[in-house]
């Protein structure tokens, strides 16, 4: 059966182009050419060879193996998706590409990769890696995927829109001024911008290029005096840019942009990138002879801290998506146990298309910020899995559900997670739920100074469990942009050293989780924006405002402190929301605020 499978016949294919282009491995990653987390469908070049649809990893794909490389969301997803008679798995950070690279015992490997796919940060390890066991990276000058995707989609091509500085708080003229004097200040000539995000919030502009991420995607570069070249293609652009604020933008085609990398070197500009969302086909249009200064993106610094105007936007969208998460929590306890009793349960497709039908009501709603996490029972042990027709499991009141979405509104982006119950749960699951949301609330309720970052106070949202002996394989919050994207680097709470200072103005989730392989899904998740306190500490203020289900929880494993802040959230939630809910969702609004 496993050589009569999709997978089978594609990873033969691949082998076969392979010993065409006298290659003996292939290294397909999740990337797209802006190094993002979300991809169009005609950039999901892994899936299409894999069968594996999470947002981050990667393959090997050798004559005789095939390697899949994904991180701790995804150890139960992919062993479902990619069979182990086809693939074997490791963890994409703790056992990465790198160390197979160099503690392999073959000799002499050529092995393929897609300059445009690979970033630069990788390339470099890679290389150091190969060198060591004595194999070889080759660059291929076409995408072989691409070659035996016979069916691959057509790239988007709806027009960018305008996001002016009535939304954005800030005309694109200016922000293009304040990036330029970060250039001036690191001896920077030319920035080279590939984050779609960041282009989109730099030029005032948004576009659909990807689902549930408004953006074009694009390439762009800007000189120290504020001179922008935008590569985008021509079909995308509209005829009639007067609502746009793109004077002293030119607009050039995508292929031009290598090209102009290579003008800039030659001309002994010094250039400024991103190695870790640059692909290293910038690096080699440099040439060796290139100046170049790798840092983060001055874009994505100054982006990370919104002003006043995306501040109030995205307080006033998540008021509003509370109203959807409310009327959906009323619905889910007022409909999964008479349902299931009668043989027509709720499945996970039909909550999915309920949030996403309850937040189109809401005023300003554009699309979903990410596919819904729908997970009943066991499915919920799976931190990001995503419900198709074939895993579509009913809701079994005797189960757990787990459920998180967020929406892309007209002035912010939401993402909250909820874990609900609808029966008696176990002592051992009331353990776990408690201990989760004693994480949360931990974090919800720090005080910390200045000069923190997001890998110093990791440990404190999960020392709860830790105190149990538990833990969870995921990051504990990450940056949220304003009508862009759900994940926005480089602000994050996690294990994993990070160099990016927290500071008033940015938005992050808090996000602890607990999950039991076969059993069942425990997260609990809003969004907050950084706050000073004065006196040179900072704290976290409330942006989600939706119940969080108390069923479950232990009273006696809370401190007063704790139950103080939730007993406060509660009453805020029902303040807010109760006259802007169906009478259905008043009554569950009133019940489950009930202070413990």
């Amino acid at each position: 059966m496993l050589n009569s499978s999709p997978q089978a016949k594609r990873l033969s294919d691949i082998r076969d182009a392979l010993k065409r282009q006298d290659l003996d491995a292939l290294i397909v990653p999740r990337f797209d050419a802006h190094m993002a987390e979300y991809v169009a469908d005609c950039d999901k070049r892994l899936l299409w060879a894999t069968g594996f649809s999470g947002s981050a990893g990667l393959a090997l794909i050798t004559q005789d193996q095939a390697v899949l490389f994904v991180d701790g969301r995804y150890t139960v997803q992919v062993r479902e998706q990619c069979p182990e008679g086809l693939f074997s798995y490791r963890h994409l950070h703790d056992q990465p590409l790198a160390d197979w690279l160099k503690h392999t015992e073959q000799r002499g490997l050529r092995i393929g990769f897609d300059p445009m796919h690979i970033p630069a940060s990788w390339h470099k390890d890679l290389c150091a890696a190969t060198t060591q066991s004595h194999n070889h990276l080759i660059a291929t000058e076409d995408n072989i995927i691409d070659h035996l995707w016979t069916e691959q989609p057509a790239p988007v091509a709806d027009k960018a829109r305008p996001f002016g500085a009535q939304m954005s708080g800030e005309h694109s003229a200016i922000k293009r001024k304040r990036i330029a004097a970060h250039l001036v200040a690191q001896n920077i000539d030319v920035l080279v911008e590939n984050q779609p995000d960041n282009i989109a919030w730099l030029l005032n502009i948004r576009g659909n290029d990807i689902a549930y991420n408004p953006f074009i995607n694009s390439f762009l570069t800007l000189d120290r005096e504020g001179a922008v070249q935008w590569f985008v293609d021509p079909q995308k652009v509209p005829q009639d840019l007067t609502d746009f604020e793109l004077d002293g933008v030119e607009i050039c085609a995508p292929e031009r942009f290598l090209p102009a990398i290579a003008d800039h070197a030659a001309s002994d500009k010094v250039l400024g990138y991103d190695p870790q969302f640059t692909p290293v086909a910038v690096q080699f249009a440099a040439g060796e002879g290139g100046q170049i200064k790798h840092g983060r993106s001055a874009i994505t610094l100054t982006k990370a801290i919104k002003n006043a105007t995306e501040l109030g936007g995205m307080r006033d969208c998540h008021k509003r998506d509370g109203i959807a998460w409310t009327e959906l929590g009323a619905w889910l306890h007022g409909e999964v146990g008479p349902r299931f009793e009668a043989g027509n349960p709720i499945t996970e497709l039909e909550v999915a298309q309920k949030i996403e039908q309850l937040r189109a009501e809401l005023p300003g709603f554009e699309q979903l910020s990410f596919d819904v996490i729908s997970g009943a029972g066991p499915n919920g042990a799976m931190c990001h899995y995503k419900v198709t027709e074939q895993s579509n499991r009913a809701l079994d009141p005797s189960e757990i559900y787990l459920h998180d979405s967020g929406g892309q509104f007209a002035d912010g982006t939401t993402d909250s997670t909820r874990t609900y119950n609808f029966s008696e749960t176990s002592l051992e699951f009331r353990k776990n739920y408690t201990s989760v949301l004693r994480g949360f609330l931990a974090l919800a309720t720090l005080k910390f100074p200045q000069k923190t970052f997001g890998h110093h106070i990791d440990a404190i949202a999960r020392a709860p469990l830790w105190s149990i002996k538990k833990d969870y394989d995921h990051g504990t919050g990450h940056g949220v942009g304003h009508n862009l994207s759900v994940h926005e680097q480089p602000q994050r709470i996690g294990r994993a050293f990070n160099d990016m200072e927290l500071v008033p103005g940015m938005v992050l989730s808090i996000e602890p989780g607990y999950y039991v392989a076969g059993e069942y899904g425990i997260r609990i998740e809003n969004l907050f924006e950084i706050i000073d306190l004065g006196d040179g500490f900072y704290g976290f203020e409330t942006l989600s405002y939706m119940p969080i289900e108390t069923s479950s929880v232990i009273p006696e494993m809370l401190a007063q402190p704790e139950r103080d802040w939730l007993n406060d959230y509660h009453k805020t939630c029902f303040e807010l929301l109760k006259d802007q809910v169906s009478a259905q969702a008043q009554i569950y609004l009133q019940q489950v605020t009930q202070p413990i």
